[in-house]
């Protein structure tokens, strides 16, 4: 290849990259946001581990996402939580344990839903209303 046609493959290369990064960082802020609530609102959540029940409910909270909501019981009742935030394209929080519950132990995994609809978004994507129960389990894919 000559130095001409490198010049131009890597000024290709670079306006892919930097087409591709805009597209990731204009996506973002398509992402929904929970809104700010002004007054709190009811919530219930159950946690089922691997031969226990951690439940929870608020009748003002003002963390209206499953993660939030799930945080402040982890904050109140004093039980492990474990997360990592994933990057863009991602953006999204995935949950790895729950009071000691590791996923992958024992081929189970943690997995919610609201008010029994299983959730097809991460847990702080999830917006809650008020008056929603919140199910996590720590169930095997298929037990899901």
């Amino acid at each position: 290849m000559s130095h001409p046609e490198r010049i131009k493959a890597a000024f290709f290369a670079g306006v892919i990259v930097v087409s591709a990064i805009g597209l990731i960082l204009g996506a973002q802020t398509f992402r929904p946001r929970a809104p700010f609530l002004e007054e709190g609102i009811p919530l219930s959540m159950t946690i089922e581990g691997a031969g226990w029940t951690i439940s929870f409910e608020s009748n003002a909270t003002r963390n209206n996402t499953v993660f939030l909501f799930l945080l402040e019981t982890a904050r109140t009742l004093r039980f492990g939580l474990a997360w990592t935030n994933w990057s863009p394209p991602y953006s999204a929080v995935f949950i790895d344990a729950i009071n000691g519950s590791r996923n992958g132990d024992g081929g189970r995994w943690w997995v919610f839903w609201v008010d029994g609809v299983y959730a097809n978004t991460a847990a702080d994507l999830s917006v809650l209303h008020g008056g929603e129960a919140i199910l996590w389990r720590f169930t095997t894919p298929e037990g899901g």
